[in-house]
């Protein structure tokens, strides 16, 4: 990745019966960022949606937010909705929430990790982070991201027009910080 762009890459993925990703489609994209984010949400497993007990075939909302750790960053607004993002299958969508204020995490001073922590985030109906669940760890850097999430602010997603809990993967990029420039003397 060798891009130093900053934000978040929202995304719609279509989940098969047996959890496998179908389709993935950007809703806000940043053109350094998209690509890299959704090759990677091609390859993740999920576990199905079920009705009654029966699996069934579903759309998620998947955020990837990328925070360069050499730039700190407090409130990068998301990107706007793609021209692009209208779903062309027969799924319910979902009503993607909105970030109303988005803390990016601030790289451990002691670590030398870098990886992706992903989490499964519940919004209730007031816009409030409800649970969070890791689903990929990284020891040094799971904590952070969820102390920056702590600290965003939703807007609920909605459901026949009444505000609704609403569930959502984010995936923090951790990049390491560039290595200072060597001064000459």
């Amino acid at each position: 990745m060798q891009s130093i762009a900053i934000g978040t890459v929202v995304l719609e993925v279509t989940v098969s019966e047996t959890g496998q990703v179908e389709n993935v489609l950007p809703i806000r994209e940043i053109d350094s960022l998209t690509e890299v984010a959704t090759d990677s949400v091609k390859n993740w497993q999920f576990t199905s949606a079920s009705l009654d007990g029966k699996p069934m075939r579903s759309r998620t909302t998947v955020a990837v937010t990328f925070d360069p750790a050499a730039i700190p960053a407090a409130n990068v607004p998301l990107p706007p909705v793609s021209p692009k993002a209208h779903s062309r299958d027969r799924t319910l969508p979902p009503q993607p929430i909105d970030v109303l204020v988005a803390s990016f995490p601030q790289y451990p001073i002691n670590s030398i990790a870098s990886g992706t922590v992903v989490l499964r985030v519940t919004i209730d109906e007031t816009g409030k982070v409800d649970k969070t669940v890791p689903v990929r760890r990284i020891p040094s850097l799971t904590s952070p991201a969820i102390l920056a999430l702590q600290e965003w602010k939703f807007q609920p997603a909605e459901f026949d027009g009444k505000p609704a809990s609403a569930s959502v993967a984010l995936a923090f990029v951790f990049r390491q910080p560039l290595p200072a420039p060597s001064v000459r003397r």
